[in-house]
Order: C-alpha cells, then sequence, then structure tokens
C-alpha cells in the first residue's frame, strides 16, 4: 500500500513537471509598458506591477538585468534595463 501511494505520488509530481511546463515569458525590454519591479519569480523572471492596477506581468531576463532591476524597492521598469551593447 505504501509503495502504491509513493509511486502514485512520484508520477504526479512528474507529469506536473514535465506536461504542464508553460514557456519561458517573453525577454525584458526597453519597449515594454512602464511598470514597478515586485520582485522575481526566480533568478531568471521579473514580475512587473503596473502602478494604480490590478494587473502584472513577468518578464526574462539576465542576472545584470536583474541585479539592476532590484537595487532599489520602487525601481521602474524598464528604465531600470541597464544599457545594451
Amino acid at each position: 500500500m505504501m509503495s502504491a501511494l509513493l509511486t502514485a505520488a512520484f508520477l504526479t509530481a512528474a507529469l506536473t513537471t514535465t506536461a504542464c511546463s508553460s514557456p519561458p515569458p517573453p525577454p525584458a525590454s526597453k519597449t515594454d509598458r512602464a511598470g514597478l519591479v515586485m520582485g522575481t519569480k526566480s533568478d531568471r523572471v521579473l514580475m512587473i506591477g503596473i502602478v494604480n492596477r490590478a494587473e502584472a506581468f513577468e518578464r526574462s531576463a539576465t542576472p545584470a538585468q536583474i541585479r539592476a532591476c532590484t537595487k532599489r524597492p520602487t525601481m521602474a521598469y524598464p528604465t531600470c534595463l541597464p544599457a545594451t551593447r
């Protein structure tokens, strides 16, 4: 009985991580709508909130972009993005 439960839990976890994985968000860009950086979802995803609205969006970002945009709590996005070379 216990091994059946463990097998079921393992299969559920495996299916959840493979079948339900969504594509990464689009890359951070200077042409995005303005918002405030709310934080990071992972080490490669920025969460941006629109001021005075119940909207938010995510953008893929490099470690340098994440460092630049999370220096201060109220960083304006996309102006916080470092200049590209």
